[in-house]
């Protein structure tokens, strides 16, 4: 089933790539190709994009042209949502980035696919550190010890509109809190957070179980082949990485 893909393409400059010239990370020129233009020609490529829709600000012609609708930026990473889930046509939508310069539409119709059947209200793809370093080694990552092995969540999540509208009193309560992890973290209980952080035994089933009766809603997060949505670009290693890459095709 085809639905909506939204990329968050805000953000201003940020010190480590102020030199580069660029209005945001979107903007950050990978073997001359911008790299929100990777990510919005892998969607334009993929078999279940119904829409492109992009939030930002600071993007030429050349880059609006190629999206189906083009949104404001909000004062917060909140309000962005809120724009695209708003102006979304279909029940499900796909929530991506602008600094995922190697995202390939292959990855998107896999992940998507995967997490439609799962028939979850939001879905997020779990990558291992075993298969981000099979397919790019030398990469950097921080990752989570779960009782799986070492994990990071990919930069796409998949939710309905349905359930967005539920858990949007929570995101906003979130994102007032997102200066206070501690607080954040409280809210799934201290004897499971132990268990998470000291003795490194909690399941994907089990955190999906207690962020699902948190939030309200239906959550998966499989494991899945995608580690191109886990390389995004936030400090000048990551520039380096992607570009020499990128450069060598």
């Amino acid at each position: 089933m085809k639905i909506d893909f939204a990329i968050l393409g805000g953000g201003g400059v940020e010190p480590w790539f102020a030199n580069e010239g660029v209005p945001n990370k979107g903007m950050l020129s990978f073997a001359g190709k911008p790299s929100i233009e990777y990510v919005i020609d892998a969607l334009r490529k993929a078999s279940l994009t119904n829409r492109i829709i992009l939030v930002g600000n600071g993007y030429p012609d050349s880059i609006k042209s190629k999206v189906d609708l083009m949104l404001e930026e909000g004062d917060s990473q909140k309000a962005n949502i809120d724009r695209l889930v708003d102006a979304s046509e279909t029940e499900y939508l796909v929530v991506t980035t602008n600094d995922i310069p190697l995202v390939t539409e292959k990855t998107f119709d896999m992940v998507v696919s995967a997490l439609q059947k799962t028939r979850c209200d939001l879905g997020l793809p779990i990558i291992t550190k075993e298969d981000t370093l099979r397919m790019f080694p030398g990469t950097k990552r921080t990752f989570l010890r779960i009782k799986e092995g070492n994990v990071k969540i990919g930069n796409l999540f998949y939710i309905s509109k349905t359930a967005y509208k539920k858990v949007e009193p929570i995101v906003e309560e979130t994102s007032r809190r997102r200066k206070s992890a501690i607080k954040q973290a409280l809210q799934l209980g201290v004897p499971f957070l132990l268990r998470l952080l000291l003795f490194k035994n909690v399941g994907i089933p089990e955190l999906e179980k207690r962020i699902s009766k948190m939030l309200g809603v239906a959550i998966k997060a499989p494991i899945l082949q995608c580690p191109e949505l886990g390389v995004d670009v936030d400090k000048i290693e990551d520039l380096e990485f992607c570009r020499s890459i990128l450069e060598a095709k």
